[in-house]
């Protein structure tokens, strides 16, 4: 799962030895790789399907249940990712774009619009320990997602990865640095009436955002590899930026972070998870 810094720098997490986490790819039961750490302990994604769970929980839970609420009254969309991880999930949202709004793929052919009119959408991702894109252009997204997303994706992150890095080495947690953050690590695309802008902030989550989403993807690493990301102080900061009717959705559904949920004041629903989970949750702001 992807993971991010929260209130506490927490970092990246660390290897049996202290050192920097090694990862390794693996195939997952759809056909689809993950990345798993060297020591075992750690993955990514579901070893059970790393394409399947994405789209189950983030895609079609969150993203889908959002659309199908709000179809005919918003003109933008906004997402927020609690870690860039893979890019997996990142990719998903470009190829949803593309997918329901109408574009052009990587080939130039036209790609059909599901007839939601001009919705811009955006995407943010915060990130303090970014991959290198050459590990993730040895995972094999391309095979599985439509329209030249996870290309068109890698090559936009290719291009921001130096500015992630040098940021990340730079800060001391409590501010962005590097000259034009935003410029350097947005891949910006657009299509007729719409666009898409896709934002990865090389920055924790000790850092009080001024923008509002309307969807939140939950992907951290779980509670017992990392606690303060599923702990009270983090969700009410995600509840304070959720807009109303906003949809936070996640792979996790244990019982502490459930109550966490409730009383910062969302309505929780307890869902079907992907392959190999009973639950998965979904929280939305009423």
């Amino acid at each position: 799962m992807a993971y991010f810094a929260t209130m506490l720098e927490i970092g990246e997490p660390k290897g049996m030895n202290g050192g920097p986490q090694i990862w390794e790819i693996i195939p997952t039961m759809d056909g689809s790789h993950t990345l798993v750490s060297k020591d075992g302990l750690l993955t990514f994604h579901s070893r059970h399907g790393a394409i399947t769970e994405s789209r189950h929980v983030f895609e079609q839970m969150g993203l889908d249940c959002w659309l199908a609420a709000h179809a005919h009254a918003p003109t933008t969309l906004r997402v927020l990712e609690m870690g860039l991880g893979t890019g997996l999930n990142a990719a998903l949202v470009l190829e949803g774009w593309r997918h329901r709004l109408g574009s052009k793929s990587k080939n130039g052919d036209d790609i059909p619009s599901s007839g939601l009119g001009s919705l811009n959408w955006s995407y943010t991702a915060l990130e303090t320990q970014p991959l290198d894109p050459l590990l993730l252009g040895k995972l094999n997204y391309g095979a599985h997602l439509y329209h030249g997303a996870w290309e068109d994706w890698l090559a936009g992150y290719r291009a921001m990865y130096p500015f992630l890095v040098e940021a990340s080495h730079q800060s001391d947690g409590s501010e962005c640095v590097g000259e034009g953050p935003e410029e350097n690590t947005s891949l910006k695309i657009e299509s007729k009436e719409s666009r898409i802008v896709m934002k990865v902030w090389p920055q924790g989550w000790v850092q009080p955002l001024e923008e509002v989403f309307d969807v939140i993807f939950y992907d951290a690493f779980g509670p017992s590899a990392q606690p303060e990301l599923w702990g009270e102080q983090a969700v009410t900061l995600l509840a304070q930026r959720l807009t109303k009717g906003g949809v936070m959705v996640t792979y996790g559904a244990q019982g502490a972070f459930r109550r966490h949920l409730l009383q910062a004041g969302l309505l929780v629903e307890r869902l079907p998870g992907p392959p190999g989970k009973r639950e998965m949750l979904r929280a939305v702001k009423g």
